[in-house]
Parts: structure tokens; C-alpha cells; sequence
């Protein structure tokens, strides 16, 4: 059987008798000292059974340039079991948050079953980018300061920056690279939607956050065809999604799309995923013009999506829709890179 690490993307192969069938198996890689994870499990059985772990499926060794872009497109999906930045934790706070009878107790016991993610958001409450240094001692007095809206932001943002933080080699991303831009890519689309549509700065702030989603799985098929796709740089095109669509037939944003129809997220998610590259093409959805606007200011800030995704020119005609002004543009780029550095900061201390 052949697998590939999910960090450094190495090959290997293993003996198929010396797999345990029917479970889900963990070992460290060789090369790199991450855990790869294994399920070899039934398809319908890992399904049923969900998982908040990033579980990459064995490879086949049908030749991948012998499969037609649909094809290859579902071999992708298929060897992802959850979406990489939410783990159980997280869509369990999600569920209680939404839940009008709840309370801060019950949230404060969700978040307190995984202590990594727990001492995550005390570090982040109490940053200076809350305001709240020193002032915060436990989780549900996060909860009760932060308040709900607030308090799922910081959820969602620590649960996703382990993930976002790995290298993607076919990108030419280093460690810690995606995550930067992830992040002022939410912030900015948080700014925005408070300004501009303040019932949607939770989505905005999510969205923002995984918009790029679609990297995490294209990455060692990207990886692979990098010979091509520099080619194609060098002769044809210096935009990294024409290189995408022209060597893989389709590109990230329709990864990612396929990605939320699979975890049944709701369609203005997808959409926005799917157009946050071409917001004129998502039929008036605000929520994808919003995370447009945000990716192009996180450029502007200094954390860029990747070499080939740079020099971003913002749609006029989506900044009219939004009312905003260039000046507007460039407050916020100031104030994203002055936050990015406060959190990760905070994060990694």
C-alpha cells in the first residue's frame, strides 16, 4: 500500500500484511516526526463513524494521469474524512452557541474536553488584542467576558492555526505561511462585515478563515505536478489558479467547494469558498464579495496566499457593491497586520 506523510509529503510503502484492516492505525514519519494517521476502515464505516483528526486515505496506484479531472477531483475528496480546521470540539461549541437555552456553563465544559485548545483560548483572551491581559483565569469566565459571538471566533481561529500552520511544498509555502494569511484573511473580512453587514461578521470571520481550504488538500498533487505548473508560470501565465486549472482541470476554490457540499455547510459558505477569487461570478452572494476583498487586503498587509497569488488587483465594481473607499482599504490592511503579529505572537508563546 502506498501513503504519503501529510507534512512533508514523502512516499511510502507499506506491506499490506503488516496492516492491521478494519482500524484506524497512528505511527510517526520517518522523514519528519509528524503523525500520519491511517484509516482502514470500510468507507461507509469511517463515514458513519466522523472523525476530528485529519485522515488521509491511502493511496491507490492508479496512475494519476490516467484519471480525467473529475475523477481526480473525487480521489481528492474522498481521502479527506473531516475539514481539517474544525475538529469535534469545535462544531460541538458551534452546536451549544447556537442552542438559545445554553449557557456559559455548558460551553465552558465543550471547550474544557480538549485542554490543548482550552489553554489556547485563555492565551488569546487574554492578549492585548482583547484588551483583557491578565484579566481572564478560566474558560468560563473567557466565555462570560468574551461573550458568544465573540467567544466562537477565538474557538474557530486556535482549533485551525495547528493545521493552517503546516508547510505546503506544492505551493512553495513555508510552516506558519498559510496561517498568516488565513488569519488577516478573516480579520479583514470581520472588519469589513461589521462595517458593511454586521449580522454576518461571525461567517465573514469563518469563511475568511478557511477560505483557502482547498490548498491543504490539492497540496501533494500540486507538489507532484510542479514541473508543469512552473512551466506553465514561466510560458503561459503567472497566476498559480490559471496554472491550476490548466494542468489539474480545476483549481483550490473548486476543491473547496466540494469540500463544504461534503460537510454540508451551508451554501453561502460554499459559494463563498467556491468565488473568492471571482466574486462577480457568485451571483450577488455579499458574503463571498466580503472574503474577496479581505484575501487582496491580507496581500496588501504582507501575508500574501503564495507566490503566484500575489499583485492582486481589487475589483472596482466589488468595492462599489461593498461602499468602499481605497483609503477604507488601506486602514484596514494596518490594522490587520498590526493584529496578525499580536495573535500568532500569542499563540506561539
Amino acid at each position: 500500500m502506498r501513503i504519503d506523510c501529510p507534512s512533508c509529503k514523502k512516499d511510502y510503502t507499506l506491506p499490506d500484511e503488516r496492516l492491521p484492516q478494519g482500524k484506524v492505525v497512528s505511527f510517526p514519519c520517518p522523514r519528519c516526526k509528524s503523525k500520519i494517521t491511517l484509516d482502514l476502515r470500510p468507507a461507509e464505516v469511517a463515514e458513519e463513524a466522523g472523525s476530528d483528526r485529519l485522515i488521509f486515505k491511502p493511496l491507490t496506484d492508479e496512475p494519476e494521469s490516467e484519471l480525467d479531472s473529475d475523477d481526480l477531483k473525487k480521489k481528492i475528496i474522498k481521502r479527506i474524512n473531516d475539514l481539517p480546521p474544525m475538529p469535534k470540539v469545535l462544531l460541538k461549541a458551534r452546536q451549544v452557541l447556537s442552542d438559545p437555552n445554553s449557557s456559559f456553563k455548558d460551553i465552558s465544559k465543550v471547550i474544557e474536553t480538549d485542554q490543548a485548545i482550552a489553554a489556547k483560548i485563555l492565551k488569546v483572551a487574554n492578549s492585548a488584542y482583547y484588551g483583557l491581559s491578565g484579566l481572564v483565569s478560566s474558560i468560563h469566565q473567557a466565555s462570560v467576558v468574551l461573550g458568544y459571538q465573540t467567544l466562537e471566533q477565538v474557538i474557530t481561529m486556535v482549533s485551525s492555526s495547528s493545521l493552517l500552520g503546516k508547510q505546503l511544498r506544492g505551493y512553495g509555502l513555508n510552516a506558519g505561511v498559510l496561517w498568516k494569511h488565513s488569519l488577516a484573511s478573516a480579520l479583514a473580512s470581520k472588519i469589513i462585515a461589521k462595517k458593511r453587514a454586521p449580522t454576518m461578521e461571525g461567517d465573514a470571520f469563518s469563511v475568511g478563515l478557511i477560505h483557502d481550504a482547498g490548498k491543504l488538500a490539492l497540496d501533494a498533487y500540486v507538489a507532484k505536478k510542479r514541473p508543469e505548473i512552473d512551466q506553465f508560470l514561466r510560458e503561459k501565465s503567472p497566476s498559480f489558479l490559471e496554472a491550476e486549472r490548466a494542468i489539474l482541470g480545476f483549481d483550490h476554490t473548486e476543491i473547496a467547494f466540494d469540500l463544504c457540499q461534503k460537510w454540508k455547510l451551508p451554501e453561502t459558505h460554499a459559494a463563498a469558498m467556491r468565488f473568492h477569487h471571482s466574486p462577480e461570478q457568485a451571483n450577488g452572494n455579499q458574503l463571498a464579495q466580503i472574503v474577496y476583498v479581505a484575501n487582496c487586503i491580507a496581500e496588501q498587509a504582507g501575508y500574501g496566499g503564495g507566490p503566484g497569488f500575489e499583485n492582486q488587483s481589487i475589483n472596482a465594481d466589488t468595492l462599489t457593491k461593498l461602499r468602499l473607499k481605497t483609503e477604507e482599504l488601506q486602514e484596514i490592511s494596518q490594522q490587520v497586520a498590526a493584529s496578525v503579529e499580536e495573535i500568532t505572537t500569542t499563540l506561539s508563546g
